[in-house]
């Protein structure tokens, strides 16, 4: 089993240590398996975690977990924040991967026996989840309520000052929720992740607003938190770094994720390379970074479209994985003088 595969496999199963039940982690395992059988260099074209997350969504809604009728109940807000991935990019890579499988809907690939009920059976649990639900609001956790209101509210606020003090707010109430805070495992351990949740939406925030030294310091910590980094927080972290062209930390953090072989994590190794003139090692890096997703460089030197209307089949997956890149970093290049007309020069030779 390779090292991306396990690294996926653990955070399905660290999802069900709490969520659910042993026949939807088997399931999910299962598409992870005949995803790998598919193709087995795909794995490494994307995120561990959004792999995960996009596996672990398809099982969830093909047996009914994001409608209310469930007995388990959750809605894909709270997936997206218990994983740790945006909804957005949840569902675009879902489609990706039943694409790759051609999974349809009720496919019995992704379906458990325990939610083949009976229309009666689900009518009569209809009225118990109701006033279960009622029961769970009554009894929930005043910390956690507190903790999802101020999420909510830094969400849904305009002005920046006033959702920096919304996400504190919400941080300072996650660390009260966590317990022998000395023996606790980060992310692993469910109960720590609506901190590090909050910090990375803090960080984001910070980096929305030009406010870097402060997005840094909070990616850093999440990073020195979570050495795995289950929330792909090196991918922002690396271009804040490239674009002050802090060489010793970006070096350190490439030692540090060595064995991260993504086409994100390739393309900044290329980028950074050509911004201090070691073309030799972009040269290298861009080759091993094509052969991973030749999309990214495409999009960045705006052949994508052209390809599209000239009716060449396009990798959904790999399309996916470029667009998300080039959400985060087409700035960065274009700020970089001279990147895109090298990228063009060197892309299109081979």
């Amino acid at each position: 089993m390779s090292n991306t595969k396990s690294q996926i496999k653990e955070i399905i199963i660290d999802f069900f240590k709490e969520n659910l039940t042993e026949e939807y982690k088997q399931k999910s395992i299962e598409i992870l398996d005949r995803l790998e059988e598919a193709n087995e260099e795909i794995l490494s074209t994307s995120r561990t975690d959004i792999w995960a997350s996009s596996i672990l969504n398809i099982v969830l809604d093909m047996n009914g977990v994001f409608n209310k009728k469930h007995s388990m109940y959750m809605t894909k807000k709270d997936f997206s924040q218990k994983i740790g991935v945006s909804a957005g990019t949840i569902k675009n890579k879902a489609e990706a991967v039943k694409e790759i499988l051609n999974i349809v809907e009720n496919d019995e690939r992704a379906m458990i026996s325990s939610t083949q009920e009976s229309t009666k059976e689900v009518e009569d649990k209809e009225a118990k989840i109701s006033v279960k639900e009622e029961s769970v609001v009554a009894v929930k956790d005043e910390k956690e309520a507190m903790y999802q209101n101020f999420m909510k509210l830094a969400h849904e606020s305009n002005e920046y000052k006033e959702k920096v003090e919304y996400f504190e707010q919400a941080i300072k109430v996650a660390v009260d929720m966590i317990e022998n805070n000395a023996e606790v495992v980060y992310w692993e351990d469910k109960v720590t992740r609506p901190y590090m949740i909050a910090l990375q939406d803090l960080g984001n925030l910070c980096l929305e607003n030009n406010k870097e030294d402060s997005a840094k310091k909070v990616y850093e910590l999440l990073l020195n938190l979570n050495p795995l980094d289950h929330q792909g927080i090196r991918y922002k972290l690396i271009n804040i770094l490239i674009k002050n062209n802090s060489r010793k930390e970006i070096n350190d953090l490439f030692v540090r994720y060595n064995e991260d072989q993504s086409a994100t994590w390739l393309y900044s190794k290329v980028l950074y390379y050509y911004k201090n003139n070691n073309i030799f090692m972009a040269k290298d890096a861009l080759k091993e970074a094509v052969k991973r997703n030749k999309y990214i460089a495409l999009k960045l030197i705006k052949w994508t479209a052209f390809m599209q209307m000239s009716g060449v089949y396009i990798n959904p997956t790999l399309f996916d994985e470029a667009n998300f890149y080039c959400e985060e970093s087409v700035d960065l290049w274009k700020s970089t003088k001279g990147s895109i007309d090298w990228l063009l020069k060197n892309v299109l030779k081979k």
